[in-house]
Parts: structure tokens; sequence; C-alpha cells
């Protein structure tokens, strides 16, 4: 059973950055053409940004087509609670950290993601798009993670412009690349939403 399970997670892992790379090499011929140079750093960090996305695609457990397949006749089967507070506990806590690095990344590699409110609103659409989708599985879409991952991504850009305070915001390849952070999560998102399906799988192996 492991072993399956390390075969998904790298599945899902594919899911993410399949699309990704391919937006990656539209792009790269875009930049050849205009004679732009993108550095390898940046890229690297780029990488580093979709692993930590699927990290979180992979602990949360969105909704994929493959759970309407399966699911069917039925579309929409996960529960919903949209009082604030109501499931308050250790999961505001593991929630805020995770989401963390969300908000330290996104003004560490994109230069137009250096504004608290920019942040919290790739948190909120990142966030949104995970709690949509797990109404087509048996989680709970639930505000309390919409908000929790937010204040995470909020704090985690504190810590980012703590940072800066003592290192400068010149660090690392960061590029200015308007809506590219925006751009790879809804890849992320959606490349999993339509590409991964491990219980169609299982069923054909069975």
């Amino acid at each position: 059973m492991g072993r399956f399970m390390e075969i998904f997670s790298l599945y899902e892992l594919a899911c993410v950055l399949l699309p990704c790379l391919v937006y990656g090499e539209i792009r790269a011929v875009r930049d050849k053409r205009a004679r732009k140079e993108t550095s390898g750093v940046y890229l690297a960090w780029c990488l580093i940004f979709l692993v930590y996305l699927w990290m979180v695609l992979d602990v949360t457990g969105v909704g994929t087509v493959g759970d309407i397949i399966r699911n069917m006749p039925d579309v929409i089967v996960g529960g919903v609670n949209v009082v604030p507070f109501d499931s308050f506990g250790v999961g505001f806590v593991l929630n805020i950290v995770m989401f963390m690095p969300f908000g330290f990344l996104l003004p560490l590699i994109f230069k137009d993601c250096r504004r608290l409110k920019k942040t919290a609103g790739l948190a909120a659409v990142f966030s949104l798009m995970i709690e949509l989708s797990q109404l087509l599985n048996f989680r709970a879409t639930d505000v309390d993670d919409l908000m929790t991952n937010i204040c995470g991504a909020c704090a985690g850009y504190l810590v980012w412009r703590s940072f800066t305070k003592i290192c400068g915001e010149r660090i690392f390849a960061a590029q200015e690349r308007r809506g590219e952070a925006l751009r790879y999560i809804l890849l992320a998102v959606t490349g999993v939403f339509f590409l991964y399906h491990p219980f169609l799988i299982i069923n054909r192996m069975m």
C-alpha cells in the first residue's frame, strides 16, 4: 500500500508540473524571439514553488474529474461549513503553518507579489480553488480553512518582509513577470483536476 501511495504522489506531482512546463516552454520561445533572458536561479525557485503547490494539493486532497466520474450520478458529495470559527482547534494552527511558505515564496520569487494585498489575494484564490474542488469528494469545504490559509500566507509575507530588512529585496533572481504566479497556481490546480485519476487506475488494475 505504501508503494502505491508513493507512486500516486509522484503521479500527482507530474500532473502539477506538466502543464506548467508546457507553459514555461511556450514562454521561453516567446522570450527568445523578444531577446529576453530568464535567470536559471529564477527557474529553480519557480520549480520549488511548484513542488510546494503540489505538497499542499497532496495534503488537502483536492477534488478531480475522476471524483466526478467515480461518484456519478451524484456530483456534489462534500460537506460545507460557512460558520466562522466553528471548527476551531489544532487544524487552525496547521492551516496557518501550511500556507506560511506560500506567503514567503510569492514575494521572494515574483516581483509583482511584493505587496501584502497581492499575496493575500493569491492565497485566497488558491485556497478557494481547493475548497470548492472538495465539494466533489468527501472532504469538507470549510470557511475556516479559507480564513486560516489566508492568515498563514499573510504571516509568511511578514516573515519575508522581515527577511528583507536584513538582506534587502534584491535577493536571488526574482523577475518582473506580471501575473506569472497566478498562472502557475491555476495551471497546477487544473492540471491535478483534469489529469489526476488514481481511483480509475486502481479499478482497472483490480
